[in-house]
């Protein structure tokens, strides 16, 4: 049965909860401290970013064939498993379906993969069941057999944080926020510092700071699910007619990549967002184009430069060779 609270339960609960830790503050300063401290600790690491790990190649067999890439990514937010016997946390971005190939992002928590490093029949384990989730959740068939790229990461680290980042504003926008159990409460917790002292503070449990599942038996599956959505088919928009020329010198060394798009019915440049990285592009305007496309040589980000002919209603975008 779930309890109502109202107004001033609420500003009961918060008051009382500033009076713990008020006494706290004046008769243990020193578990305040770390106890202000830890939790600092973890509000940096709910704010950070996901960073690349490694990226992967394999294809999706159904239901169309292309290249997929598998952006492995470590994230504080995911946390570690409770145990061995527990299922191992991950996140997941959407499957983003390009022109001419795939990507998707799986983040995993940090500590997960730097022990993954020195074992690689672990990390394999870690890769096979991204894959596993990919194909779950995403209903498609993947070729199970795989190799790590020469780069951490496919697309741009901007793409990245939207795609994961954008997960979980959903979700936070779609569910409802799970009560916490009375025992896990931060009013609980600080009670249990301020009355059993410095050794009971050391071996009490984790405050959740964002949403999260609460610890529980342990589960035959092998993936745990972090901030999912409910599955959601997105409208493919189709890539728009173009062509991408490679300028070379004297010696046959490549110089210049130019890229030629055709936008029929784009009117302004405006509706265009252009995003180019050392080996990508990505061109998208709003409910019309979308294309990526992998650059067949390294280019130099600064100094790329797009041009819109409205007459001809062409965008040309030169890119300078490193």
């Amino acid at each position: 049965m779930e309890s109502k609270f109202t107004q001033n339960d609420l500003l009961a609960h918060i008051n009382q909860f500033w009076s713990v830790l008020d006494d706290m503050a004046e008769n243990n300063p020193e578990s305040y401290q770390k106890f202000i401290q830890r939790h600092i600790k973890e509000g940096k690491n709910v704010m950070s970013a996901p960073e690349p790990h490694l990226c992967l190649q394999t294809k999706i067999l159904d239901p169309e064939e292309r290249v997929l890439y598998i952006n492995i990514c470590r994230w504080h937010r995911v946390p570690a498993p409770q145990s061995e016997a527990h299922p191992v946390p991950l996140s997941s971005g959407r499957l983003e379906i390009m022109s001419e190939e795939a990507v998707a992002d799986i983040a995993y928590n940090p500590d997960v993969l730097k022990k993954a490093e020195k074992d690689h029949v672990e990390l394999d384990q870690l890769i096979r069941l991204a894959i596993k989730y990919i194909e779950q959740h995403h209903r498609v068939t993947l070729c199970h057999s795989y190799h790590i790229a020469p780069f951490t990461l496919r697309g741009t680290l901007q793409r990245l944080k939207d795609n994961l980042l954008g997960v979980q504003k959903n979700c936070a926008a779609n569910k409802p926020e799970p009560k916490p159990a009375v025992n896990e409460s931060l009013l609980e917790q600080l009670k249990n510092i301020t009355v059993k002292g410095e050794k009971e503070e050391a071996a009490s449990p984790p405050i959740h700071i964002t949403k999260a599942d609460r610890p529980g038996s342990a589960r035959p599956c092998l993936i745990e699910e972090i901030s999912s959505t409910e599955h959601q088919e997105e409208e493919l928009l189709s890539a728009p007619h173009h062509e991408l020329s490679v300028t070379r010198d004297h010696s046959g060394k490549p110089q210049m990549l130019i890229l030629k798009a055709e936008l029929k019915g784009v009117l302004s440049v405006s509706q265009c967002d252009l995003s180019v990285s050392q080996d990508d592009l990505m061109l998208e305007v709003s409910e019309r184009y979308r294309l990526h496309l992998t650059l067949p040589e390294i280019v130099n980000e600064e100094t790329v430069r797009a041009k819109y002919n409205k007459a001809r209603q062409v965008l040309t975008v030169t890119m300078s060779v490193l």
